[in-house]
C-alpha cells in the first residue's frame, strides 16, 4: 500500500497577523479548554493554529506517526495488536488506542510484557501500538514551544515537528538511536507547566497573554 503524503498549508510568516489565532493552552483533546478555543476560533474563520483536526489527530499515535511518516520523520517499526502476539521483542514501547488511556509505557524486559498488554489492553479489549526499540537507542522528550526546543541538539528536529503538527506546545517522545531522530508519540503540554525561559520564547514572539 502506497504511503499516505501529507501537505498541511504553510505556517503564517507572522504569528501576529489578524486573522490568526495561536492556541496556547497545550491541551488540544477533545472537550478541554484548548479545543473550545480552537473551535470557537474556526467558527470565527480566523486561521487556528493548531486545526481541530491537526490536534486530535497528533494524538491518536498511529495517525501522528503516518503524519510523521508522510512528512519525511523518521519512524520506528510499528504495529497494531491488542494481546500478546507482538512481532517484536522487548525492549518495546507500547501505547493504547482507547478513551480511557493516554500514557504509553516502555517495557524493557519480556517478563514485564504480559502486565503491561494487560494494563493498556483493559485485558484484551482495546488495541495497542507497539513499537520496535532499536539496539543501542534511548528515549527522550521534546517540549515543543512554537517550534523551539530548549536543548541545542533538537533545535532542528523541533522546527520539523513545528511544520509537521503545527502544535504551539507539546511534548514529542522521540527515539535517539546512533544516527537519527524516530518519532514515537505527542502527548499535552500545558501552558501551566512551561518553564520560565519556555515562557520567554512566547514572550519574544509577541504571544504571551499571562
Amino acid at each position: 500500500m502506497r504511503q499516505p503524503t501529507y501537505r498541511s498549508p504553510e505556517l503564517p510568516t507572522d504569528l501576529r497577523a489578524d486573522g490568526v489565532f495561536v492556541n496556547l493552552d497545550g491541551d488540544y483533546s477533545y472537550l478541554t479548554d484548548g479545543y473550545y478555543r480552537g473551535l470557537e476560533a474556526e467558527h470565527e474563520n480566523l486561521v487556528a493554529i493548531p486545526s481541530l483536526q491537526d490536534a486530535l489527530d497528533a494524538y491518536v499515535v498511529p495517525l501522528a506517526l503516518a503524519r510523521a511518516k508522510g512528512h519525511g520523520l523518521g519512524t520506528p517499526e510499528w504495529e497494531i495488536v491488542n494481546d500478546l502476539t507482538i512481532s517484536f521483542q522487548p525492549p518495546i514501547i507500547l501505547y493504547p488506542i482507547n478513551p480511557y488511556m493516554d500514557e504509553g509505557q516502555v517495557v524493557q524486559e519480556q517478563g514485564g510484557l504480559s502486565e503491561a498488554v494487560k494494563s493498556l489492553s483493559m485485558s484484551g479489549k482495546y488495541a495497542m501500538v507497539c513499537q520496535h526499540l532499536p539496539p543501542d537507542s534511548r528515549v527522550d522528550t521534546v517540549r515543543l514551544v512554537l517550534g523551539e526546543c530548549l536543548k541545542p541538539e533538537y533545535k532542528e528536529l523541533a522546527q520539523r515537528l513545528w511544520r509537521t503538527f503545527r502544535l504551539p506546545l507539546a511534548r514529542v517522545r522521540i527515539i535517539v538511536t546512533g544516527h537519527e531522530y524516530l518519532f514515537s508519540a505527542i502527548s499535552p503540554l500545558k501552558k501551566e507547566e512551561l518553564t520560565q525561559n519556555e515562557k520567554g520564547i512566547i514572550k519574544e514572539a509577541g504571544l504571551w497573554r499571562g
